[in-house]
């Protein structure tokens, strides 16, 4: 009888304290402990908790499981949004990421009615070679139908080894026939820089995508072109770069700034950890002006770029404020085939700024309350600068928030994302269909809207007409960049994509008659106290 009033005492204190659960005590010692442990006891500790839970659980785990859990947990536990466990098959797209290679047939594909459709062929590829056409639609992989398939699982199934064979069934255009292919797969580079183009005469653009292994080169490569070709002044744009490897970023910016400059430095626990990252070779295009455009999506390499271009006064940044990650990982094998990504360093600026921004805890205020107390750095040329929280543009361009009337949109569209994007899709190879678009660079007309506009009725996306006539300038510009990928490939989407641009125009304008980086520089307005945030 003692024993169940035990019991019955410990689950209505239970139920007290946890609001509803049932707690059984066994051999509970009540008394706190907030003593440090011996590595021993630490030990203990660990092994006669997973005892506990493969042995007590109301579920049943294996032991592995049970380790491969609490290494997840102590991974976690660190509080770093930036460290993390990589299993193999995560480990192994993120190698494919910072080299910029990987082994398939070089085509991208989209979704489309339970189909999955061409929409770009790279050159020189085993795609390309084969026949296939923007446009085309995959039937079968390895005699197996493939209507229905996500993106994910045609990638698994084209993606495979170097010299590997695959079958594939095509259709193309409105005929039913299927057209029987043999693929040998191949190692693919994706360039790291796209979108290069001149604007007018003597304005030459580029964005880079990404900072893996070969970016400084297609960076090299790029910006030769365009001044063969005449450009004088820059536009960089690394908005929406994540980042990528560290050695990139310092790399690249040593392509414009002048030996013995130094780009960044890092800090950490282990001596290999702290350096001081100099320029080494003399610029390859000295004076030349260059604007680099930033927004809240260019982050890490991205930022170390763009922070030492600005710190040396060599550029002038245009945008929004970026994202904040002046943190620098190292990946480590693990004996299992992942990997642990973990933060082993901090990285500064050559001014010293630490570019870090604060994690702010859930439900609290979105705004930054360093704001007014940030540190301030001076520039050569007396900019004023200020660290943590991401790199501050030095002139501010571009939307940050949606407008009353695109919340609106968003609110109307809902989940119905997808549809909307098939819609979309859909007006767009009508246009094409018709014969009328002759240049990348059309303008989109009431006649288009109101293809659209029936799309989305005629697949339940229901949207009252003057919503979407509020949005006209966001509809115009998805629709044109759609018409423009499907009557000219993606390399016609990325012209359509800078010249519409309107934070490209404001660059270019900027531009416009500057000889020299000093005088670029000058003509960047001064602060003032009563500046807005950004």
């Amino acid at each position: 009888m003692k024993y169940w009033k035990q019991i019955l005492a410990g689950a209505a204190l239970g139920i007290g304290l946890t609001g509803g659960a049932v707690l059984i005590w066994r051999g509970v010692r009540h008394e706190e402990t907030s003593r440090a442990l011996s590595a021993a006891q630490g030990q203990q500790l660990l092994e006669a908790v997973m005892r506990r839970i493969e042995h007590s659980w109301v579920d049943s785990l294996s032991l592995d499981e049970i380790y491969r859990r609490t290494a997840l947990g102590l991974v976690d536990e660190l509080d770093d949004p930036n460290s993390e466990y990589l299993t193999p098959a995560r480990l192994k797209r993120l190698r494919e990421s910072t080299t910029g290679t990987y082994s398939g047939v070089g085509m991208s594909l989209d979704s489309r009615d339970s189909w999955l459709v061409v929409t770009h062929v790279r050159v020189g590829t085993p795609a390309e070679r084969a026949g296939i056409a923007i446009g085309d639609r995959l039937v079968e992989i390895n005699g197996q139908s493939i209507r229905g398939w996500t993106l994910a699982e045609a990638i698994t199934a084209i993606r495979g080894d170097v010299g590997t064979k695959f079958s594939l069934s095509i259709q193309r255009g409105s005929t039913s026939a299927r057209i029987p292919l043999q693929i040998e797969r191949q190692e693919i580079h994706v360039s790291a820089v796209t979108r290069a183009t001149r604007i007018g005469e003597d304005i030459g653009y580029f964005l880079v995508s990404t900072f893996n292994d070969s970016t400084a080169r297609d960076v090299e490569h790029t910006v030769d072109s365009l001044v063969t070709a005449g450009a004088h002044g820059l536009i960089i744009d690394v908005r929406g770069n994540p980042g990528g490897l560290l050695s990139q970023g310092v790399e690249v910016a040593d392509l414009f700034l002048d030996k013995g400059v130094k780009i960044a430095s890092t800090k950490g626990r282990q001596a290999t950890a702290n350096a001081d990252f100099l320029d080494k070779a003399a610029q390859r295009w000295p004076g030349r002006p260059i604007i680099v455009l930033v927004n809240g999506n260019t982050a890490s390499a991205a930022e170390i770029f763009a922070g030492a271009l600005q710190d040396n006064d060599r550029a002038v940044l245009v945008g929004r404020q970026t994202y904040g990650k002046g943190s620098a990982q190292t990946v480590l094998q693990l004996e299992d085939g992942g990997g642990l990504k973990l933060t082993s360093a901090r990285w500064y600026t050559p001014l010293g700024r630490s570019l870090e921004r604060a994690q702010v805890p859930t439900g609290a205020d979105d705004d930054d309350p360093a704001d007014t107390v940030r540190a301030t750095y001076r520039t050569g040329s007396g900019r004023m600068l200020t660290g943590g929280g991401g790199i501050r543009p030095d002139i501010v361009s571009g939307d940050s928030a949606l407008s009353p009337a695109e919340r609106a949109w968003v609110k109307s569209v809902g989940a119905k994302v997808t549809e909307f994007r098939r819609a979309l899709t859909s007006a767009a190879e009508r246009v094409h269909r018709d014969g009328r678009i002759r240049d990348p660079l059309f303008m989109v007309d009431a006649p288009m809207r109101d293809l659209l506009f029936a799309a989305m009725r005629a697949r339940g996306v229901e949207v009252q007409r003057p919503i979407f006539d509020d949005v006209r300038e966001s509809i115009d510009r998805l629709l044109g960049q759609e018409i423009a990928r499907i009557a000219f490939g993606i390399p016609g989407a990325q012209l359509r994509a800078v010249r519409t641009d309107a934070v490209v125009a404001q660059a270019a304008a900027l531009l416009q008659g500057v000889e020299s980086a000093d005088a670029l520089v000058k003509r960047v307005p001064k602060p003032t106290a009563t500046a807005s945030r950004i």
